[in-house]
């Protein structure tokens, strides 16, 4: 036995050595694939982008000169880094109208293989200030859902990546029962200036204005009539937007997903099972009021992170029918 224990110290050693260099041998393949993308990238960039980018990428280039609306700057880690490779893709493939943007940035393909253009956004990705976190990407769905709206307002634009709050357009949700629509005037105050020429979906905002108009904007959230809901008191008490809205800020088309009652709910109910409640159900809203009461909202199945802090130390959220049945 004292013979085997030496041999077997030295064979458990030979084993963590073999799997660490294997280890570090796929960390340094993947490194070297990288960094190969990256200088490909940069070629494809020098040869198609940087004419109105700029070869820094600060969109100071000679030919986004005379345009009405800037070139993007590429080294602004603030705009750019909450954005996944799937969005980038698209602006570059299909023009960045394709998302709501000016078509000043036109469709790079096919002229650009889907290799370059990965290549292109690596080589990017390499330009951010600060520095590009794969952790912070925003969580945009490839496939857009919700409604079509009168004018394609992305979310993801104006909450994911320039970081509205959602409180400068939806100013009624802090101090009214209802969260209020921007006016026509509210959304000027920044496009009489930010992209007030060069951009098909900032044409239509002002034609609504000229013609001294509403936007026709499509509902997506909604609860029953005798249901009485005041976003004030959910606000005030700590509750972001996301709680009840999901995702917004990673949303090109505002989507409500599956809310309100459900018969396969319904029936897992009358069998004796707890299913979790679909958005904009009492059962949905009973059960965060009690989980907040407990000072528990982690508990909730569907609740998102981080998870909400409340303002109250000791949380009074209402289980009265009366509350919302009045």
């Amino acid at each position: 036995m004292r013979f085997l224990r030496p041999v077997l110290a030295l064979t458990i050693l030979a084993a963590g050595l073999a799997g660490g260099m294997l280890l570090w041998s796929r960390t340094s393949t993947a490194r070297t694939a990288t960094d190969v993308a990256v200088q490909r990238g940069q070629q494809v960039y020098a040869m198609y982008c940087a004419t109105c980018h700029g070869l820094a990428g600060k969109g100071d280039g000679l030919s986004g000169q005379s345009l009405p609306i800037k070139p993007q700057d590429l080294t602004d880690g603030r705009v750019l880094n909450a954005l996944p490779d799937h969005f980038l893709f698209t602006v570059i493939s299909q023009g960045a109208q394709a998302v709501g943007l000016s078509p000043l940035m036109p469709p790079f393909k096919p002229q650009l293989s889907d290799t370059q253009l990965h290549d292109v956004i690596a080589y990017v990705r390499t330009l951010a200030q600060p520095a590009f976190d794969p952790k912070a990407v925003l969580p945009i769905p490839v496939k857009r859902e919700g409604p079509v709206q009168p004018i394609f307002f992305s979310h993801a634009i104006h909450s994911g990546s320039y970081k509205l709050d959602c409180q400068y357009c939806h100013a009624g949700a802090r101090r009214s029962s209802a969260a209020g629509l921007p006016s026509v005037e509210r959304c000027m105050g920044c496009h009489r200036v930010v992209a007030a020429q060069g951009n098909p979906e900032v044409q239509k905002l002002l034609g609504y204005w000229d013609r001294k108009e509403s936007i026709p904007w499509v509902r997506v959230f909604r609860v029953p009539e005798y249901v009485k809901f005041t976003h004030k008191n959910h606000v005030q008490a700590g509750l972001p937007c996301q709680t009840c809205h999901g995702r917004i800020e990673a949303m090109e088309q505002v989507a409500a997903g599956l809310t309100g009652q459900s018969l396969v709910n319904d029936l897992k109910n009358l069998a004796g099972m707890t299913p979790v409640p679909n958005r904009l159900t009492m059962g949905w809203c009973v059960e965060c009021h009690r989980a907040a009461n407990a000072k528990d909202l982690a508990s909730l199945a569907w609740i998102g992170s981080p998870v909400p802090t409340l303002t109250r130390e000791k949380p009074k959220a209402p289980l009265d029918c009366v509350e919302c049945h009045h």
